[in-house]
């Protein structure tokens, strides 16, 4: 009887942990600041930024970041920059890994969907996103 609970109390556990895997579409696109927290605490929060990042994924789950400045005719101006990254899951943690100028380091991707994208760093702040909106003029 004691195996079956076990068995039992692993499968209600794992079934209420969702696919990480589900974010990987949404991860590619145009987003804009929101918020940064740290420790439940409100760092600071974007009414407008200047700035926004593009997140470019292949098939492979390789892809870059860029930070990218958009001006008002609607075309942007990329930055020089460029971080490349490969996705992967450990665990049940959706990873972003970057190697630039011999460093590497990992994000988490806590979220993302079509209405937002959250990353933590491994100094505890988390990055709140909302997808990038050009701003029209009538």
């Amino acid at each position: 009887m004691r195996p079956l609970i076990t068995l039992l109390c692993y499968v209600l556990i794992n079934s209420c942990q969702s696919d990480v895997t589900t974010y990987v579409p949404f991860v590619e696109g145009y987003w804009e600041i929101v918020s940064v927290t740290k420790d439940q605490n409100k760092v600071k929060d974007y009414k407008m930024s200047g700035s926004i990042d593009y997140f470019k994924v292949n098939a492979d789950l390789s892809g870059y970041r860029k930070k990218m400045t958009p001006r008002f005719d609607g075309v942007f101006e990329m930055s020089l920059h460029e971080s490349e990254f490969t996705l992967s899951v450990k665990g049940n943690h959706l990873m972003i890994n970057y190697t630039n100028n011999g460093v590497s380091y990992s994000e988490e991707i806590i979220r993302a969907n079509k209405a937002s994208l959250v990353i933590s760093n491994a100094d505890g702040f988390i990055y709140t996103y909302k997808p990038y909106e050009p701003l029209t003029f009538e």
